[in-house]
């Protein structure tokens, strides 16, 4: 198995004698969660040189959604612009850079998806959300959200709760919203984002094949039902030796309303880790849960 950057960074931080509850302290009482500074070392070291550079559609600040995926076999890793629908490849024995996906003008955008819909906020803009390597060298999995089912698809494989299923007062208990998982539009108490409408969408996953650096022949097997709000809204995702994935769905809600009730109930997706199978559509298990 092989682990992104991120994810062993993660796993050292969870995995730390220091690591403490991440959570935020309610009150003065309970201590606030933070690292043993480092010691000055004479012994140990760290360079940073550049190497390359991946071009973007804007650099100001907050209009730009980007992601490294470095989970992949061989000299390449992608770079993904999440807000713009773009993807590129970054050789590391060359130092090249090359655009292998453009929403905008790429034929290997696969039909049916439905990716101009449009979001006022950047960070929560995924119209390519995350990438993996695929069931064998030559293949890669990207997972795109569509605000449409692709071709073959009815409904989702994994799905949000049932409308209407889960209300919660938020805000401190000042303000009900009758579908926590469909919150419609973000109400004025909210710190992040409010006035801004809540969206649903697909996060659709596609195996392609890579021929001389280029991504062809897209074909579905999966698709997750999601929550488009500023929130958690997944994306971790993990090859394993025998061509499944590991996939995190985010607990499918607003910022500031962490967890709720579906990442306990052993029936929903949200809050849980799916082991999806690539080589056979619809195929998913639930393998952790309260995540």
């Amino acid at each position: 198995m092989k682990f992104s950057l991120a994810a062993y960074s993660t796993l050292l931080l969870l995995s730390s004698p220091n690591s403490c509850n991440l959570a935020k302290a309610q009150d003065s009482t309970r201590p606030i969660c933070s690292p043993d500074p480092l010691e000055y070392s004479e012994a140990i070291s760290l360079k940073v040189e550049k190497v390359g550079s991946i071009p973007t559609q804007t650099t100001n600040a907050w209009y730009y959604n980007m992601q490294s995926m470095d989970n992949f076999d061989g000299d390449t890793i992608y770079f993904l612009d999440q807000k713009f629908g773009m993807i590129y490849s970054f050789d590391t024995s060359t130092s090249e850079t090359k655009t292998v996906l453009d929403m905008k003008s790429s034929d290997n955008i696969p039909e049916g998806l439905t990716l101009d819909w449009s979001y006022g906020s950047s960070g929560q803009t995924y119209k390519v959300k995350s990438m993996s390597q695929g069931t064998s060298s030559d293949e890669v999995i990207v997972v795109f959200t569509s605000s449409t089912l692709p071709p073959g698809w009815t409904e989702a494989d994994s799905k949000l709760p049932a409308p209407g299923a889960f209300g919660a007062y938020v805000c401190g208990g000042v303000t009900w919203i009758p579908d926590i998982y469909r919150p419609g539009v973000i109400p004025e108490c909210f710190d992040t984002q409010k006035g801004l409408p809540s969206l649903t969408g697909y996060d659709t996953f596609y195996k392609y094949t890579v021929v001389n650096g280029e991504l062809t022949k897209p074909e579905p097997f999966f698709v997750s039902e999601s929550n488009i709000a500023p929130g958690h809204l997944g994306g971790g995702i993990v090859p394993v030796d025998d061509g499944r994935i590991l996939w995190s769905t985010g607990d499918c809600n607003v910022f500031g309303t962490d967890g709720m009730y579906a990442p306990q109930l052993d029936h929903e997706s949200c809050g849980k880790i799916l082991l999806i199978d690539a080589k056979s559509k619809h195929s998913f298990k639930i393998v952790a849960k309260g995540v």
